[in-house]
């Protein structure tokens, strides 16, 4: 069992260079493979288009097939589809159309037609077996991001596809998380002969169960392989891709505190009668950056949430003195949000124009926005929608455009998930100097221990509902 690209060459535009160029390459079912490379590369284009979602839903295939056990998928009906191949995408959310597990459960189990005597039994084995029965009767919205991603599992453990197909199916979740999904991917393989192909950056919370590294780069697959349990760390770092437990090695001007910006005085937050935060107290300087650092489900989405004012909350959240809700129209934009997922912040019909939406009082905005985007490597992409970008180039654009406004305070929901070890360095960098230069305090959350090592003045760990001042992420 095999899936299979032969001389593939697919675009998104007739008249663009190709995203895929002459890709030839088969991945067998009786290893679990992971593809990296750089951000931007096609790693995404080619599980879509081995799920049978390109060409249908987007782009053009310029040459080539590609085969899924010998049949190509996108010809094949939905319900056809899904029983030979799964597809988890970077952003569970996206995914999701009903509003509890069950009834996500259910739906998925009606589109492949089961039999309604069997819908319950086989909720409750796909539940059971990746250890979420608890979460059954939960609303979708009120689940973390580690949560969210076991019941996408749970759904195409459901439908039994012969294939499964994971794009950074890590990105949101901790360690302890990816390494509990690792490990029943694993399972799947071993017990089900389920093939795996996924694609991820970070390649630590694989090691156990992966079988072989593959590398796509400039659109092209390279010829060569590499042990997942012998990792070549040199080639890896040659190649831009995240080596575990590595140093960024950023460079940073010392940190220069300056008055308190930020100020949180028992905060707390309460969702559908269970308390999230506890009393939280926390002072953030200008200057400086902080970094916040938790389990999946702890609480630092809806510490973020409660300060960009989409939870209501108890205590209090002074900016420069003043009550976060009580702020004037003229202050509002002296503190940023950078959200876990970008598209809910996008305001610009193209890349460019919502660069131009941050800068609309520079009187040098045409100039500064296409330095910005040549910085993040966007700038072939200046007049096509946001929307059709990668989600790791989405979130490159989603924080330079946040990075070009003149805020007190910026904060930032995983700024660096999804992408590659150059574009993090390029990520973070670029928000140190804003700190350092302009004078900003930065909050930003992170699943990556080293990241937070690295760049952060001040680490706080948020346990129990409550932000704890620790000298590592993870104590």
């Amino acid at each position: 069992m095999a899936i299979s690209f032969e001389n593939l060459q697919f675009t998104y535009f007739a008249d663009r260079k190709p995203v895929l160029a002459q890709v030839s390459a088969a991945f067998d079912a009786s290893e679990i493979t992971v593809l990296t490379g750089p951000s931007g590369c096609g790693k995404s284009t080619l599980l879509y288009l081995a799920a049978g979602i390109y060409p249908q839903a987007a782009g053009l295939v310029q040459g080539g097939r590609v085969t899924v056990e010998g049949v190509e998928p996108a010809s094949l009906k939905p319900p056809e589809r899904c029983r030979l191949v799964g597809l988890m995408f970077q952003n569970p959310e996206l995914q999701f159309c009903m509003d509890t597990v069950r009834n996500e459960l259910i739906f998925c189990l009606e589109n492949i037609r089961t039999d309604p005597a069997e819908i319950e039994a086989r909720m409750d084995e796909a539940l059971a077996f990746c250890e979420i029965a608890h979460l059954k009767d939960r609303t979708l919205l009120s689940l973390s991001g580690g949560e969210r991603q076991k019941v996408m599992l749970a759904c195409l453990t459901a439908l039994g596809p012969k294939w499964l197909l994971l794009d950074e199916p890590f990105a949101n979740i901790d360690d302890e998380a990816a390494r509990a999904i690792a490990a029943k991917l694993g399972q799947l393989h071993r017990e089900r002969g389920v093939g795996i192909l996924a694609v991820d950056h970070r390649l630590e919370n694989w090691l156990s169960v992966a079988d072989t590294i593959r590398f796509l780069d400039g659109g092209r697959l390279l010829p060569e392989t590499m042990d997942a349990r012998a990792l070549d760390r040199a080639r890896l770092e040659a190649l831009g891709i995240l080596v575990p437990g590595a140093s960024y090695g950023p460079q940073l001007p010392p940190a220069r505190p300056g008055e308190v910006v930020l100020e949180l005085r028992n905060l707390s937050l309460t969702h559908q009668g269970s308390a999230i935060l506890r009393n939280v107290n926390a002072q953030f300087r200008r200057g400086c950056l902080y970094a916040v650092v938790g389990p999946s489900g702890c609480g630092k989405s809806s510490l973020f949430g409660a300060l960009s004012g989409v939870f209501p909350y108890r205590g209090e959240a002074l900016l420069e003195g003043r009550s976060l809700k009580k702020l004037r129209r003229q202050d509002l934009g002296k503190i940023g949000f950078v959200t876990q997922n970008p598209q809910d912040q996008f305001v610009g019909g193209t890349v460019r124009r919502e660069i131009l939406a941050s800068l609309r009082r520079d009187p040098n905005a045409e100039a500064r926005s296409e330095e910005i985007l040549r910085g993040i490597r966007l700038w072939r992409y200046r007049d096509i929608s946001p929307y059709l970008l990668s989600q790791g180039q989405q979130r490159r654009l989603g924080v330079a455009a946040l990075m070009a406004y003149d805020c007190r305070c910026l904060v930032c929901d995983e700024p660096t998930y999804a992408q590659d070890r150059r574009n993090t360095v390029a990520i973070m960098d670029g928000l140190a100097r804003q700190a350092r230069e302009r004078n900003v305090a930065l909050i930003f959350s992170t699943h990556d221990p080293q990241l937070a090592r690295d760049y952060a003045d001040e680490i706080y760990s948020l346990k129990e509902g409550t932000l704890h001042a620790c000298a590592e992420p993870g104590v």
